[in-house]
């Protein structure tokens, strides 16, 4: 392991999961929030400049690709994501910037040209966080003239090539390709020049990018995926990794799985982090912490919650005279015997607390919430609970999923980011200028099969 990588991995990294005025559905409901956060570009810049203060590796933004009338607030009007990174990356200096793309309804060589682009505008540090596409609408394939959303195994079929495909147009060109002599005549050389050909199951791609190689030659990879495709799709390609786990045994379970994974590809797994997905909350007392979710939580209407239910789990249960805090037990979705894909990761975290779990923790799981009361509280517990995570080896950073914006980035970044850098635990400054660098990584993609 080189000496940077060692050090990196000595550390814990974070990114901060942006979305409007925060991941709680009714954070905009709240009396500080301002609403039209998700399409105000000086509040975006103000979140990631707080983010780079506290020396994040990166912020890192989702995306939806079908929304109704039932959607988490924060994602019915929002920016697209690759192109709100490519205008963060020319007012920001460090931090990495992270976009969602489908790899089930894009394109390979549109994406591949257009994330490119932003990585060289941002100097190299850019990621992309490759998915495969919930479908919590039921209704995504019709905005991109398709019959039926593709089923969990083609949709990771697929997601596979299509990153073999990305790559190739990434490795388009040589890093010294392009000579610019003038003198000569020669824009590059001819010989650097690397013609894709690619031709597989779902794409047929000739090649090459019209764009080379960036600072860092090409975007981070990233994803999120705890079933079988989705750890095998993170452990050949990916160096971050989404996960949610509720406690240290099973993350650290996790994430021993996908190294051993990573190992299978002949890759080295140290250069692949595992980033837990949690919420925190940073008060002066665990008491003041805890009443400020609650008054979140007041603000979710029973009605809301119903009916993104009703129509989740279309054709499959009737929430009709149900409330908002019934549990899961008592809502029949246990007897489901084959529930939808996408429902396999909340279905992972609420099992066996079916009788605990109310519908209305179940929609904050479904449309983003990661709380775990480990992480909620003084500074000083939220970073005791981070230095015990990652020192037993369930994380090798978090991907920080804000309930309010800004107020709870702010207090993260003022309150426990200090008492880890104290601890030698977070960074005091970038050690370099791109995304990979930040991870201790080599710009130039290696050990992929």
């Amino acid at each position: 392991m080189n000496q940077t990588l060692t050090r990196e991995r000595q550390q814990i990294h974070f990114f901060a999961y942006l979305v409007g005025t925060g991941i709680h559905l009714a954070s905009w409901r709240h009396e500080t929030a301002f609403p039209q956060a998700s399409i105000d570009f000086a509040h975006q810049v103000q979140l990631a400049r707080t983010a780079e203060a506290a020396k994040f590796d990166a912020i890192f933004l989702g995306d939806s690709l079908a929304i109704d009338e039932t959607s988490n607030p924060g994602i019915l009007n929002r920016f697209d994501p690759i192109g709100l990174v490519t205008a963060l990356g020319a007012v920001t200096s460090n931090i990495g910037l992270i976009a969602t793309s489908s790899t089930s309804y894009d394109e390979p060589f549109n994406f591949a040209r257009a994330a490119l682009t932003a990585d060289h505008i941002s100097g190299g540090r850019v990621g992309w966080n490759i998915v495969t596409t919930r479908d919590l609408t039921n209704s995504t394939a019709a905005n991109f003239s398709a019959r039926d959303h593709l089923d969990h195994s083609l949709r990771y079929r697929r997601a596979e090539e299509f990153v073999e495909v990305t790559q190739g147009l990434w490795s388009s060109w040589d890093t010294d390709a392009f000579l610019y002599d003038k003198e000569a005549g020669t824009f590059f050389d001819r010989h650097k020049l690397n013609r894709v050909g690619y031709q597989g199951e779902f794409f047929k791609v000739a090649g090459p990018l019209n764009i080379g190689p960036s600072p860092q030659h090409s975007p981070l990879l990233a994803q999120a995926g705890t079933s079988g495709p989705g750890q095998r799709l993170g452990a050949r390609f990916a160096n971050a990794l989404f996960a949610s786990h509720p406690d240290i045994p099973q993350a650290r379970t996790y994430r021993e799985s996908v190294r051993a994974q990573a190992s299978a590809f002949g890759r080295n797994p140290d250069e692949l982090f595992v980033y837990q997905a949690i919420s925190p909350v940073v008060a002066d007392t665990r008491e003041e912490a805890v009443e400020h979710i609650r008054e979140l939580d007041n603000l979710i209407t029973d009605q809301q919650v119903l009916d993104f239910l009703q129509e989740y789990f279309t054709g499959q249960l009737d929430f009709t005279g149900l409330g908002a805090d019934a549990t899961v037990a008592q809502s029949g979705i246990p007897t489901i015997t084959n529930p939808r894909t996408d429902f396999r990761s909340a279905g992972e975290q609420i099992h066996g607390r079916e009788d605990a779990v109310t519908l209305k923790d179940l929609y904050s799981i479904l449309t983003g919430d990661k709380r775990n009361y480990d992480f909620i509280g003084t500074p000083q517990h939220v970073a005791d609970s981070l230095e015990r995570w990652h020192a037993e080896g369930a994380a090798d950073g978090f991907n920080l999923m804000f309930s309010l914006l800004p107020q709870d980035l702010e207090r993260f970044a003022s309150g426990v980011i200090p008492l880890l850098q104290e601890r030698g635990l977070a960074r005091t400054e970038y050690a370099g200028t791109t995304l990979k660098s930040h991870l201790g990584l080599d710009p130039q993609p290696k050990g992929q099969s």
